[in-house]
């Protein structure tokens, strides 16, 4: 779970602004963040797997995606650019969470 943090610590540092005495103050205003959890394997499982999105105003930014079976799982971080897959394809489920997270 240390990449979350990593990811979560950028996506601060990018978003902050400075004071004139230098100290951060982070913007929260357009900065949408939701955890969409599903099961992508029908016959096996619960809703183990999981999207992060993350997206600014412009409805850009990344989603995580966490594929999680039995014997193994595997993440992805794919970009978003307007609310669609920057030049990469996503699953009906990563289209369903970036518009719950346009959508609040």
């Amino acid at each position: 779970m240390a990449w979350l943090g990593l990811i979560t610590y950028r996506i601060y540092q990018k978003n902050k602004h400075t004071t004139p005495n230098n100290e951060s103050i982070p913007v929260q205003s357009g900065v949408k963040i939701n955890v969409t959890r599903f099961n992508p394997f029908e016959e096996i499982g619960g809703d183990q797997s999981f999207i992060l999105t993350i997206l600014n105003q412009d409805n850009s930014g990344v989603i995580v995606s966490s594929l999680h079976n039995r014997d193994i799982t595997r993440i992805y971080a794919k970009p978003v650019k307007d609310g669609q897959g920057d030049n990469i394809t996503l699953s009906k489920e990563e289209k369903l969470a970036i518009v719950k997270t346009i959508k609040g």
